[in-house]
């Protein structure tokens, strides 16, 4: 079950979200509201108009949202007010800033998302995947148009790889949810679905969320408050000097010098992102996961 196939009033609503989360993980729900220690910056998607998106954590990291010719962003996602729809290349771009610059050891990373397409792999593309990897001249998904980036920032001005990156990846000739962090010398990156699916769903509220702890090197990826995947490497982000000026996309990715240039555009709904400069915990993914739950139910 998904949040949005939750079909009741709305306190009935709040109470089987909670009591999803609480299955999904076999743990009690986290008491209370998560902290706000170490938030780094908060889009609550509040505005309802215009072309900006606030950072309510008071860090100052405001988004502005970027329209290219022919892209689309509208406020509000069907029955849910506090969330931003973008389409066709549209994006929100996070000026870089001191509290983005100092993300080194540790950061969490969450977010709403409703996609509403997500880019399939043509059978021609899979047959030519798995003959690259058959030759040994590239993995099946390398060179395919397979990514959707949801928040990412860019390393430098290199095409690959980032500094993080949260969204979705091909693997195995299947579409994951993709959470990575750059570490000095290390690309660890978790390409995971939750258990019995096939697919990510589409037109379907997902709570996504990514955590890294250099100091215990624990990084795990979470769906809608579960943990479907984990990896332990202990490290440190490679921001440098290069890399300080480099703004930060929500519903895009650069890849290039120009921060013009954003690809692998996420297509759907946007809500309630955040991003942490410490590793919340398993209690802490779920209770946002819930709250998340409660504020999209529809």
């Amino acid at each position: 079950m998904r949040l949005s196939e939750i079909g009741a009033g709305p306190r009935v609503r709040q109470m089987l979200v909670v009591a999803l989360a609480t299955s999904c993980l076999g743990a009690p729900a986290a008491a209370g509201p998560v902290s706000d220690a170490d938030l780094v910056a908060h889009w609550d998607f509040q505005e309802g108009a215009g072309t900006s998106v606030k950072d309510v954590s008071g860090n100052g990291a405001e988004g502005a949202i970027v329209t290219p010719p022919q892209s689309e962003a509208r406020w509000g996602c069907g029955g849910v007010a506090q969330a931003l729809s973008i389409a066709g290349g549209a994006h929100i771009l996070v000026q870089p800033s001191n509290s983005l610059n100092a993300l080194k050891r540790r950061i969490t990373i969450a977010v709403a998302i409703e996609p509403r397409t997500l880019w399939p792999l043509s059978l021609p593309q899979r047959i030519w995947g798995k003959a690259k990897a058959l030759l040994g001249i590239g993995s099946a998904r390398k060179g395919d148009r397979g990514f959707i980036a949801v928040v990412q920032r860019q390393w430098r001005e290199a095409k690959h790889p980032d500094l993080f990156y949260l969204g979705y990846g091909w693997e195995k000739d299947t579409l994951n949810y993709k959470w990575h962090v750059g570490l000095v010398g290390a690309e660890p990156g978790l390409y995971r679905l939750p258990e019995g699916e096939k697919a990510p769903p589409l037109g379907k509220w997902v709570h996504l969320a990514g955590v890294y702890d250099g100091e215990s090197g624990a990084m795990a990826l979470y769906v809608d408050g579960k943990p479907i995947g984990s990896e332990t490497i202990v490290g440190e982000m490679r921001i440098d000097p290069e890399s300080l000026n480099r703004p930060l996309i929500i519903g895009g990715e650069l890849n290039s010098a120009s921060i013009d240039d954003v690809e692998n555009a996420f297509d759907g709904c946007i809500a309630d992102a955040r991003i942490y400069a410490r590793a919340l915990s398993a209690d802490e993914i779920q209770e946002l996961a819930a709250e998340a739950g409660t504020r999209l139910a529809r």
